[in-house]
């Protein structure tokens, strides 16, 4: 029994059977012969010439199939007018019409991602009705790009894939990156109130499910940004959906895929130089701080405080000879602490099945190494899908999904292990004893002080029901559930540095940390279709939907004192009172949301579109009389390119414009305690009663955000190589929710309310250009662009929102962007004192007066404006190239700064080349950095907390952002060697390789010293049974 059919399965009954079966000849797969039918015969080869075994031969639409046998021949009967299509895993597939020709010999091309020949044609979303494109704008991910980049994160993965999806890296490994659709929608910061809506295969996901998906299991990835195509998801849609297809089984037998990764993540950029041994020596001896060994031990010291002693010139030789030894040594913390670390990807995936059904199934594995020691994420998916017809009317599919991540880091107490690359001195070393830089601590004390793991469990299963009883009319339903299970354990040992030095007692120290929170949605979705096509020209498509969404938070934490160096709950000390006692805390959140919705659409003669949909959400956070909201969108599409004279232009061969409106409420990142009286309980009591305070002062005259689309859309493509995308876009936020200060003597700090208006204005392009298609030759060039325009348009009671009355940076001002950086214009260092001079409208200021509203200006956006990518997609024979390049332009970064150390802070490394840039006495011209003896507590206060135009970089970066050079090896080579294998390939693969920028601290996307991206270089293999 040969290899392959030890592979194959059958389908019984709906349920995947596997199993071994007996030999047949591979000619005799094809259904049973009728006699109205011709006999073709044929031979399949690949492009080089060799004969492919294996290839399907089918017959569309009918059940007569066979396969090519071991020299690539195939025997099949066809009746004229029919079309016979070739599959072929790792191929692309192809297909012509029978004209009574007694033979047809085919040659195919490789194609390494044809692995989607399904048999189910049903929608595994429902809501992902193809009337949505010809009117709203539905970009379409590139996934075999995704694929191609080694990422153990979906969202850093899709960085530069479609234009206007702005993804920013916030910081190490398994920090959550910042995803956003068209910038931020709302006035309110952070990822609940901004990030887009997640739907995989129908039901709603979160964001951390998202992030840990296997891109291997993705068949497309839609994103969603106009309210056309994103109403129908009614007031969750608000900030844009990405919509996510796994992949299904297929029609043609079983096949099994296995791809592997492994290769190494490397330290990423260092950007800032900091000083060596010699120069950090000399800053110390300039700055005359006694503490630190460079001025201690120099002449300068001697000379100062033992001038009198009869031994001075033995203390200045002894000191010299200190100096000397310290000297010896010069270590590159970069080096030393941050390492290469390591990376790997397993995926083996099954698929396949009949006419009648078909399964698939994977499991993933992927670990990447961080760049700090003890600092690593690793990731198990799986996911099992099935799909059965149900007679012929409709099909059945079932979706499951599951996950487990977890991330390991020591970072998170003030000596992040990433900071310590900047503070620690080039003349200490790991075996050195007592640090100059950290007093009283040796290395060792550095390390070991903190542990933290946090974990995501998530599972997910959607049943999806479509019948077509009668033609045209779809009845469909998807109801699902996703649930997360999200862990962090959180450790500081006893003996750890910090708890030897909180000045407790050690029966108290060592304090754990943990809690668990669970998110549990449920998703049900019930659509009605119907479409119908009048005299060969009119096409008129009308539907209702009713759905319903339910999400259930709870959580549970604890923090307790006294586990010593146990790191478990039963270490507690539960008779610890005061400061010290153990807490426990809990809170549980519902809501639900329940809509209705109707649509419409109509296209003549593929000439003009006409889409209008209507949607009515009901909301459980909102009071009642004011629960129920609308979201509405029409649109309207013109194809000029499908007019009778300019059909069969070779020139223009596509020209589309499409236009659409909408409005669709918000309540993202809104809970039921900021609309109605919600309580929870205190941990005092009173008389052995428990009391209950307001989680919040609530707001019942609150309303949802309103988010208003308009688009216009230009689609063209020319000698049908090159496509051209143009969208122009305005999107204002009304109604915009912000938590504005209000009077302590409510008891509370905030408040939440309906505050001002917010716009997004912007353009988006993408071009696509096939330069050369030759036998042996092909090029593609794409290229992206977006610039969102953010803007505070109206904010209600006043021009300027301020965090409290002696603020003097204002949080929000009309005119300007959400993200803005403010501060002082600053003139330079005044030679004579050493301190900044700022430009103020009333003149020069002095840093060392204080600085009023009226001295801060805009200095630059924080959020880049300008984003996108460009690459190329290279192939010669069995080799192909491909090229990605991201880039984000127009932002502004505040520099961290406080490795330009002053008297106070000289004991920690400091910057090259500070000395030159610094002033140090009356007379230095032309200086970067200010006085390092600070006399004045007013400038000091002034440089620490605002920025200043002298102290702001630009964030500006080009990252080659993904490489990928791939072997596919010829299929007459794995026919006579490795018969089972029906394609292979090979490849070097890349990521976040290099960034250019001018910016010079460390990242400039993360604006941290710590946070870069690492680059990750990989072998991939990729086999197919």
């Amino acid at each position: 029994m040969t290899f392959y059919h030890i592979l194959q399965s059958f389908v019984w009954g709906g349920c995947v059977l596997f199993g071994s079966m007996q030999p047949l000849p591979l000619q005799a797969i094809h259904t049973v012969q009728q006699s109205s039918t011709d006999v073709l015969r044929g031979k399949v080869t690949d492009s080089q010439g060799g004969e492919l075994p294996g290839v399907t031969v089918k017959v569309e639409g009918t059940r007569r199939v066979t396969v090519t046998d071991a020299q690539g021949n195939y025997t099949l009967n066809v009746r004229p007018g029919e079309t016979v299509r070739f599959s072929y895993l790792g191929m692309k597939g192809q297909s012509f019409k029978y004209r009574r020709q007694a033979r047809a010999n085919i040659s195919m091309q490789e194609d390494d991602n044809m692995l989607n020949e399904v048999s189910v044609k049903a929608r595994t979303n429902i809501n992902a009705i193809d009337v949505r494109a010809r009117a709203g704008v539905v970009d379409q991910v590139n996934m075999k790009l995704v694929t191609e980049k080694p990422s153990i994160d979906m969202g850093l993965a899709l960085q530069g894939a479609v234009p206007g999806l702005l993804v920013m890296n916030t910081g190490e490994l398994g920090k959550t990156p910042e995803l956003r659709i068209r910038g931020n929608s709302s006035l309110r910061r952070g990822n609940v109130s901004n990030e887009p809506l997640y739907v995989l295969d129908g039901k709603i996901i979160t964001a951390e499910t998202f992030y840990n998906l296997n891109p291997m299991d993705i068949s497309e990835m839609k994103v969603l940004k106009d309210a056309v195509a994103c109403a129908l998801y009614g007031v969750k849609a608000a900030n844009g959906v990405i919509e996510i297809t796994s992949k299904r089984g297929n029609s043609e037998g079983t096949t099994i895929n296995y791809n592997f990764n492994m290769g190494i993540t490397t330290r990423g950029r260092r950007g800032l130089k900091l000083m060596e041994t010699s120069e950090k020596l000399e800053l110390e001896r300039l700055m005359r701080n006694p503490a630190a060994p460079g001025y201690r031990y120099s002449a300068d010291y001697y000379n100062r405080y033992e001038s009198d002693n009869p031994n001075k010139a033995q203390l200045i030789a002894e000191g010299e000879k200190l100096l000397n030894n310290l000297r010896q040594t010069n270590t590159d913390w970069f080096k030393e602490l941050l390492r290469n670390s390591i990376y790997t990807r397993h995926t083996i995936s099954m698929r396949g099945g009949n006419e009648e059904s078909s399964y698939f199934a994977s499991f993933n594995y992927t670990k990447q190494g961080g760049r700090i020691k003890g600092n690593d994420k690793e990731h198990i998916g799986v996911s099992l899908n099935l799909d059965k017809t149900l007679g012929k009317i409709g099909y059945a599919m079932i979706s499951m999904n599951g996950s487990y991540a977890k991330v390991n880091t020591p970072v998170g107490t003030s000596n992040d292990p990433t900071q310590l690359v900047y503070d620690l001195n080039p003349y200490e070393s790991p075996a050195s004893g007592k640090l100059y830089s950290y007093p009283g601590r040796t290395f060792s004390d550095l390390f070991n002080q903190y542990q933290e793991k946090s974990s995501d469990k998530s599972v997910g299963v959607s049943l999806n029901l479509s019948l077509t009883p009668i033609k045209g009319l779809d009845i469909e339903y998807v109801g699902g559930i996703d649930y997360l299970l999200d862990e962090s354990n959180k450790f500081t040992p006893g003996s750890s540095y910090s708890e030897r030095n909180s000045g407790v007692a050690e029966y108290q120290r060592g304090i754990l940390q943990r809690a668990k929170n669970t998110t549990t949605n449920i998703s049900s979705n019930l659509r009605v279709t119907y479409e119908k096509t009048f005299n060969e020209k009119h096409s008129v498509t009308v539907g209702a939907n009713f759905d319903y969404y339910r999400s259930i938070y709870d959580n549970i934490g604890t923090i307790g004192y006294g586990v010593g160096d146990i790191n478990s709950t039963s270490a507690i000390n539960h008779s610890i009172t005061g400061v010290r006692r153990e807490r426990t805390s809990g809170k549980k959140d519902r809501n639900a949301q329940i809509g209705a919705g109707l649509l419409a659409s109509y296209t003549y003669s593929d000439l003009y579109d006409a889409y209008a949909s209507y949607k009515r959400d009901g909301s459980s956070i909102l009071p009642t009389d004011k629960r129920w909201n609308n979201a509405w969108a029409v649109g309207l599409g013109w194809t000029p390119s499908n007019y009778n004279f300019l059909k069969g232009n070779k020139l223009l061969t596509r020209l589309n414009l499409r236009t659409s409106y909408g409005v669709i409420a918000n309540l993202n990142g809104v809970s039921a305690s900021s609309t109605v009286a919600t309580f929870s309980y205190l941990e005092s009591s009173y008389e052995n009663q428990r009391q209950l305070s307001l989680i919040s002062l609530f707001n019942e005259n609150l309303k949802p955000e309103v988010t208003k689309s308009f688009d216009v859309m230009l689609t063209t493509e020319l000698m049908k190589r090159l496509t051209l995308n143009i969208n122009l876009y305005k999107r204002r936020t009304e109604q915009a929710l912000l938590d504005v200060p209000i009077p302590t003597s409510t008891g509370f700090n905030t408040l939440k309310r309906n505050i001002g208006i917010l716009d997004n204005n912007g353009i988006e392009a993408s071009a696509n250009w096939r330069v050369l298609q030759l036998p042996d030759w092909s090029l593609s060039l794409f290229g992206s662009l977006a610039y969102n325009n953010n803007k505070v348009i109206d904010l209600y009671y006043a021009h300027e929102i301020y965090t409290s009355d002696d603020a003097i940076v204002p949080d929000y001002e009309v005119g300007k962007s959400y993200d803005m950086i403010y501060g002082p214009r600053s003139l330079g260092i005044n030679p004579l004192t050493g301190y900044p001079v700022f430009s103020t409208p009333n003149g020069e200021k002095q840093a060392s007066e204080p600085l009023t509203r009226e001295d801060v200006v805009a200095l630059g956006h924080s959020t880049p404006p300008y984003s996108g990518s460009f690459g190329m997609n290279l192939g010669y024979k069995s080799f192909e190239l491909d090229m990605n390049f991201y880039y984000n332009f127009g932002g502004k970064k505040q520099f961290n700064y406080t490795y330009v150390r002053n008297y106070d802070h000289v004991k920690k490394n400091a910057a090259s080349g500070q000395i030159d840039n610094m002033w140090f006495k009356s007379g230095d011209e032309n200086k970067i950095y200010p006085t390092p003896f600070w006399t004045s507590a007013v400038a000091e206060d002034n440089l620490s907390r605002f920025a200043n135009s002298r102290t702001l970089g630009n964030s500006n970066f080009i990252r080659l952002s993904m490489l990928s050079l791939r072997y596919r090896i010829p299929g007459n080579l794995l026919k006579r060697n490795l018969p089972f294998i029906r394609f292979a390939s090979v490849a070097l693969q890349a990521s976040n390789l290099f960034n250019w920028t001018s910016y010079s601290e460390s990242d400039p996307e993360s604006g941290t010293l710590a946070g870069t991206l690492q680059p990750v270089y990989t072998l991939n293999v990729n086999l197919t049974f």
